[in-house]
């Protein structure tokens, strides 16, 4: 059978009536549902009935598995075509959580659009396991009644459409898009086909109504005049499509389907030309196995088709296969998506490729569910040390990412051939130009190793400033959060206990030596830790001093990081004070930061600062992430994990979690004693002491409090003992000899002034986020219903909120509360 027949036919896009009576409703709505399995035409039909309409402004994004925070990515680059702004504001939130659900309703609900608008979320499946519940319902929350938000699922959960209300959402089911014997004759009358009683009894058995099927049986009996007797998909798609192509034409397909999504430029990678076969080109210009997305410009396969041409692959010879891998990876560097390049080039043995891509710390941002650091210790492990030679650059850039996620063993391998490189540079094709900027680099690298001995550091930060003459290398390429994505300086600098002086005398000489050597990078953080140093001993003055002179400092150099860390401290001396107007406002600040900050790990830091200090005052909820340890150990880099949980354990503190809150500690006590972090190495003892004093086993209690004073003490870290002292004043007491332990009693009476002042200068401090925004609703006049759908919970969820906003606020009604409304308390 000659292959142009099945390539110069298209068939014509028939809709069941069950169906097109369903669609003739959706303009009604802004949100529509379509829901069913794969091969059901989803895709095809929204498609097709929108065309019959006439709608032009149809943007769509289709998921293909990718991380959550790149497919958000996606979709806000995909929406800026409808609002700019609004695009703009969701991006900002990096990806949806339970928390800023509300954020996501409220900026939707800025959405404005001139004509019918229709975005369309294609393959939702891919990622409604990795998003919060109702968000379907925060992304509809637009006022305009002219934008329509599409989505396209095998299934949808209760929660995921919980609170939307009936008018305000369709949808469209499995059963609707069976094709019945009258809509199977019909669809083959509309293809000019008319079919006997017998054909059409026999293609309802074969089908089951299934349109994917339907469509492949039309083209089979154009093809042959007959139908394929089989009902498996992969039969069907191997005799009408595949074997009525080219090798070539196969080969492109079985290339592409090792991509996301392709472009035409990229097609024309894989076949190394710029013109495509014949029937790839008809595949191209429509079909329903093949979708065009005009806001990007990509192509999508249909899922049956991707599943089919995945398994050819694995049928070809191993040569074969690593040719196509090494071409999705030149596909992916051409478009910049230099991760999956790597990943592509790395399955292909194509390593000298792979070294050769112009690696930036950015491009491993998006991934981490991808296990970056599993993917560049397997490069190590499979470059020959003469390729990894041969490209410096990237072997620097490749060692650090592996400090950041904390393999370290294979961080030292890359230090290590780095330092041979250079000893022998001739044999290794270095000129001197290329060993001094290697020299260097490796020097500021190796500083990491040195990490946290800030003398050992600045030695070897002076050096590569000596030897590079200049600043490390192009600061963007490697920029990241200074304080590996957590609030505090002291936390990752104090490693000595009796040495913290020296420690903060040594920051303030060498870090100017680093600053200048990455162009601005940490800019701030001698001040910023100085600053907590002094907090922990009581000195809030001069604190307060260095924390604006750190702000100031880090703002001019977009140093996030720094910025929230002095935030941190001015957050904990305000609660010191027991002032609670600037506690308010630092906190607006930090929010504020979360939003237009530049680093990628702003937001991470913004939720753990507020959460570490906002338990001491009452405010028991904290982001999802941070109640959960695996999401801590994939949401933070390894440096930063001890902080994640030293806040988790904080918050376990507020709930009553005794148990719990003693075994993570005591788990958790030898990486920081490994790292020499001694603060949370304190806060540790603390807890474990606490717990231990709960469950009545006093030596236990006094022995681990014994550890923690004795790290702290000689330093005058007295603030940790301070927030606790309600718990282990009994065991305090008993050691009132001790040195500094006067200043410890004085601090922590203060500080429990402090916060108490706070609880009852402004009544609603006590209040959760949560009960915050169901408070300021209620005071507003809304009922507990419509409370619980504008903030996405349920309405026994707002009864009991309210009981406890009473019960907190000592009040007894809503009309008190709207009274403390119009005093401007709420």
């Amino acid at each position: 059978m000659p292959p142009n027949k099945m390539q110069s036919f298209k068939p014509v896009v028939y809709i069941p009536e069950t169906l097109q009576k369903q669609l003739e409703r959706i303009q009604s709505y802004p949100i529509i549902v379509l829901q069913a399995p794969s091969g059901f035409g989803k895709t095809t039909v929204i498609s097709e009935y929108l065309s019959q309409l006439d709608m032009h402004q149809v943007y769509w994004y289709t998921c293909m598995g990718e991380p959550i925070r790149k497919a958000w990515n996606g979709i806000c680059k995909t929406f800026s075509h409808i609002d700019t702004s609004v695009a703009k504001q969701l991006e900002t939130l990096e990806y949806p959580t339970q928390e800023n659900l509300v954020d996501i309703a409220e900026i939707m609900s800025g959405c404005d659009v001139a004509g019918d608008t229709w975005f369309i979320l294609d393959n939702f499946q891919y990622i409604q396991s990795k998003l919060p519940e109702r968000i379907l319902y925060a992304l509809s929350r637009y006022r305009c009644p002219k934008l329509h938000l599409v989505v396209i699922t095998h299934s949808i959960d209760a929660m995921d459409i919980s609170g939307i209300p009936a008018d305000q959402a369709i949808f469209i089911q499995n059963d609707a898009f069976f094709f019945q014997k009258e809509d199977i004759d019909a669809y083959f009358r509309a293809n000019k086909i008319v079919l006997s009683r017998d054909e059409l009894d026999r293609l309802q058995m074969l089908s089951e109504g299934w349109v994917a099927a339907l469509n492949l049986q039309l083209i089979r009996y154009l093809q042959e005049g007959d139908f394929e007797a089989t009902d498996s998909m992969e039969n069907l798609i191997r005799t009408v499509i595949w074997k009525n192509l080219e090798p070539d034409e196969q080969r492109l397909l079985i290339a592409v389907s090792l991509l996301e999504r392709f472009t035409m430029e990229q097609a024309y990678i894989f076949l190394g030309k710029n013109t495509l076969p014949a029937g790839i080109d008809r595949l191209l210009g429509g079909g329903s196995f093949l979708y065009y997305e005009r806001e990007n410009g990509t192509y999508t396969l249909h899922s049956l088709l991707q599943s089919f041409l995945r398994q050819e692959l694995r049928r070809l010879p191993v040569g074969e296969i690593r040719r196509m891998q090494k071409l999705a990876g030149d596909a992916y560097a051409a478009i910049d998506e230099r991760f999956y390049a790597l990943c592509s080039y790395l399955e292909a043995g194509e390593l000298e490729a792979l070294l050769s891509l112009p690696l930036k710390a950015a491009d491993f941002s998006l991934y981490p569910e991808d296990g970056s650091a599993e993917v560049l210790e397997r490069v190590f492990r499979e470059c020959d040390r003469e390729i990894l030679v041969r490209h410096p650059q990237t072997l620097a850039m490749i060692t650090f990412e592996l400090f950041r996620t904390g393999s370290y063993a294979a961080f030292m391998k890359g230090c290590s051939l780095m330092e041979d490189m250079i000893s022998g540079p001739e044999q290794n094709g270095l000129n001197k130009d290329d060993t001094r900027k290697l020299t260097g680099q490796l020097a500021l690298l190796q500083s990491f190793a040195a990490f946290n001995d800030i003398e050992k550091m600045s030695a070897l930060h002076r050096k590569a400033w000596e030897v590079l003459d200049g600043p490390f290398s192009n600061r963007n390429d490697w920029n990241d959060s200074w304080t590996f994505g957590q609030p505090s300086v002291l936390y990752l600098f104090w490693s000595v206990s009796g040495a913290l002086d020296r420690e903060l005398t040594c920051m303030d000489e060498c870090l100017p030596y680093y600053i200048r050597l990455t162009e601005g990078h940490g800019t701030g953080a001698d001040c910023a830790m100085r600053a907590e140093a002094l907090l922990m001993r009581g000195e809030d003055i001069t604190a307060e001093e260095l924390c604006h002179k750190a702000i100031y400092l880090a703002g001019a150099q977009e140093q996030d990081s720094i910025c929230i860390a002095a935030e941190m401290v001015l957050l904990r001396i305000a609660l010191l004070r027991g002032n609670a107007e600037a506690f308010e406002n630092v906190r607006k600040s930090i929010l504020k930061r979360a939003q237009i900050g530049v680093e990628p790990t702003v937001k991470r830091m913004a939720d753990l600062a507020l959460s570490f200090v906002s338990v001491l005052i009452g405010d028991n909820s904290v982001p999802e992430w941070l109640t959960d340890l695996n999401q801590i150990t994939a949401n933070l880099y390894n440096v930063a994990v001890p902080f994640g949980v030293l806040t988790h354990l904080r918050w376990l503190f507020s709930q009553g979690q005794d148990a719990k809150m003693l075994g993570i500690a005591q788990g958790a006590l030898p990486a920081v004693e490994k790292h020499h972090f001694l603060l949370p190495q304190v806060y540790f003892h603390l807890f474990i002491a606490v717990a231990y004093h709960r469950l009545g086993q006093k030596e236990a209690a006094e022995a681990a409090l014994d550890c923690a004073l004795s790290l702290a003490l000689p330093d005058g870290v007295f603030l940790p003992f301070a927030e606790y002292g309600e718990e282990i004043v009994p065991l305090l007491k008993l050691r009132k000899k001790q040195s500094g332990m006067t200043k410890l009693i004085e601090l922590y009476r203060r500080h429990k002034i402090g916060v108490e002042k706070v609880r009852k200068a402004t009544r609603i401090c006590q209040l959760t986020p949560r009960e915050y925004d169901v408070a300021r609703l209620a005071a507003g006049g809304l009922t507990n219903r419509d409370i619980a759908l504008r903030l996405f919970i349920s309405q026994e969820t707002v009864k009991t909120t309210m009981k406890n906003i009473f019960q907190k606020l000592g009040i007894r009604s809503r009309v008190q509360l709207q009274e403390l409304k119009n005093t401007g308390k709420i």
